[in-house]
């Protein structure tokens, strides 16, 4: 009878006391390994759905519940990694960086803007480097390459150049040749943010000026394609600048009364800028540049110049873009 007593009296206290905390300390184990489980699994689909935007490949699904407008939010961030690593040496300053990431980005989102549609980066229309091509440029040097380029995108993240309250046109070249241009020179369209301002520091820059010869036969030999009745005995000697702007920009050239602009000569004899000088040699025309590109907007060098003079990249787009205001969209 006692041991029939004792046996229910283990039996009640088992199922009183030991199941249930049995049943609460598996169930917490199993609730914390099952949560952490899924985190991970939704943190993997993410990376890969982000991946997959950053390379094109469209998606006709979204296994989780954040909207497609907002992946690809995150993913322009992403985008601009790649821009400014492509755009800009990554030797440069830090603040010089971040200036460089929200003219891209500004750049980009002026493109595609607030949208629920699937982005083709490609047809933005800024240089780009992938995950690959950055570890073939840095070898060794990724890891500390890419997050400092990286940093520079994610804390200046979401912010973007207004005008009007709207997303300016984000132009930018390498060197100026110590003034950069009006936009009017180089597109023929006015935009009230992009006006010559000093970048004197310019100067400094590595190649800033740089001589191209260019074989008279092959100067001749273009510019008859260009204009076919021209005489092209008199090339050479009526070739001849007749314009410049107030930056040093060549507007306007003359040859046997033709009239071609500083950017086509620029383009036609793949020189670095439309600042130029020329000889003329015996065998050959000398064009001697100033800065490298079409001038409008940022200068990278002269960005990184001023961000190593102490600047903040605030002050170095406030400097190169007039009036514009600079605001997080996202």
């Amino acid at each position: 009878m006692f041991k029939c007593i004792l046996y229910f009296f283990i039996y009640i206290l088992t199922v009183v006391l030991l199941i249930p905390m049995g049943i609460f300390l598996g169930g917490r184990t199993f609730g914390l390994y099952d949560k952490k489980y899924k985190i991970e699994i939704y943190e993997n689909k993410n990376l890969i759905k982000e991946k997959d935007i950053i390379n094109d490949i469209e998606l006709t699904e979204i296994e989780n519940d954040m909207k497609i407008s907002d992946l690809e939010k995150n993913n322009l961030e992403e985008y601009i990694v790649g821009v400014v690593a492509a755009e800009m040496p990554i030797s440069f300053e830090k603040e010089a960086l971040k200036a460089q990431a929200i003219a891209a980005r500004t750049y980009a989102y002026k493109r595609v803007g607030n949208t629920n549609e699937t982005i083709d980066y490609k047809k933005i229309g800024q240089a780009y480097n992938s995950i690959d091509e950055m570890k073939k440029k840095w070898g060794n040097s990724f890891d500390e390459y890419y997050k400092k380029v990286r940093d520079a995108i994610y804390e200046t993240k979401g912010v973007i150049m207004l005008y009007n309250n709207e997303p300016i046109e984000a132009v930018f070249h390498s060197t100026s040749g110590g003034i950069t241009e009006v936009s009017e020179n180089i597109w023929g369209r006015s935009l009230p943010y992009i006006k010559s301002v000093d970048s004197k520091v310019d100067e400094n820059a590595p190649n800033f000026t740089y001589t191209t010869q260019i074989d008279n036969q092959h100067f001749i030999k273009k510019i008859v394609d260009k204009f076919p009745q021209i005489d092209k005995n008199k090339i050479i000697n009526t070739f001849q600048i007749t314009k410049r702007s107030e930056a040093g920009y060549v507007l306007e050239v003359d040859i046997c009364g033709q009239k071609m602009t500083g950017r086509e000569i620029r383009e036609m004899f793949n020189l670095r800028s439309s600042n130029f000088t020329i000889k003329k040699n015996k065998d050959n025309i000398e064009f001697t540049t100033k800065g490298y590109g079409h001038g409008a907007g940022m200068s990278q060098y002269g960005a990184n110049f001023m961000a190593k003079d102490g600047k903040t990249y605030e002050e170095i787009l406030l400097h190169y873009y007039k009036d514009i205001i600079l605001k997080k969209v996202y």
